[in-house]
């Protein structure tokens, strides 16, 4: 089961939808609004299956971010060992590096990435979304699959090198401010193709995940190698702020190696993600 956002033909408005291989069974009423679903287990989902009067077939559809913006696009930095190393954190002092993207930075699978003038070097970075369903405040980590309805796959598109000034001043700030304003760009948070229901994903800590650039692979490694697993993450959010139902988690990217130097990306490219269980994320960075 795959739950999908799309705009149908001679629609003009956005849909949720039950994907079953290639036919759509339409959710009546949704009107593309992510607020409650995320509530509904698989039964329930079935259930909205089930009882749909509207169906479409995938090649007909113009697919959206299974996101839908309104909720907290919240990405954690880096959070992979690297393939040839091990890990070196002291994970009861270390706390994990989380920041926030701007709605304006969803787009969806197919989407062109835009072009920005101020971008120097463009990186991918592949990883694992956690959509949040039970809402939540202080959730132990015991308890924190409890509160996932779902998973997807995220391109976390980076400027790492933007072209400001370089006389500005506070230079001991300025790096982290440009490593902010690379990821806040309209159009660098690739979300999709769709949302995998918890119940038909049940063990999201073991899953090979890969990028590939114009069909080389970029890097191949597995969810089981992550520094602050997903639950810890869960926790630490929701002790700062409360979780609400379609929240997006970005989980962190996987690394290549411990030395590997970045391979910038080229106008044109085709980035595709793959993860184990979920699908394929496929974007082009813009000319």
């Amino acid at each position: 089961m795959k739950l999908i956002r799309y705009i149908a033909k001679n629609s003009t408005g956005a849909s949720i939808g039950i994907l079953d291989g290639n036919t759509i069974s339409e959710i009546p009423g949704s009107s593309g609004n992510m607020e409650t679903i995320p509530l509904l287990d698989k039964n329930g989902l079935s259930q909205l299956q089930n009882a749909s009067i509207s169906h479409h077939s995938l090649a007909d559809v113009r697919l959206l971010s299974p996101v839908d913006g309104s909720k907290k696009l919240l990405m954690l930095a880096a959070n992979y060992i690297p393939t040839d190393d091990k890990l070196n954190k002291d994970l009861s002092i270390e706390t994990p590096e989380f920041f926030s993207k701007p709605s304006t930075a969803l787009i969806a699978d197919g989407e062109i990435i835009p072009d920005n003038s101020l971008v120097v070097n463009q990186v991918e970075e592949i990883e694992l979304g956690v959509i949040i369903g039970k809402p939540g405040k202080n959730i132990k980590r015991e308890e924190a699959f409890n509160h996932i309805f779902g998973y997807t796959i995220v391109n976390d598109v980076s400027g790492r090198d933007l072209d400001f000034s370089a006389e500005r001043q506070n230079p001991d700030r300025k790096g982290w401010f440009d490593w902010l304003n690379g990821k806040w760009l309209d159009g660098y948070c690739c979300v999709g193709p769709w949302i995998i229901p918890a119940a038909d994903l049940p063990d999201p800590t073991n899953l090979r995940l890969t990028t590939k650039v114009n069909g080389e692979i970029r890097v191949d490694s597995n969810t089981n190698r992550m520094i602050h697993s997903i639950e810890s993450q869960i926790e630490y959010i929701s002790n700062l702020c409360t979780l609400f139902p379609g929240d997006l988690i970005s989980t962190g990217v996987a690394l290549a190696g411990k030395d590997d130097d970045e391979i910038y990306l080229n106008p044109g490219d085709v980035i595709e993600g793959t993860l184990e269980g979920v699908g394929t994320l496929t974007n082009t960075t813009g000319k």
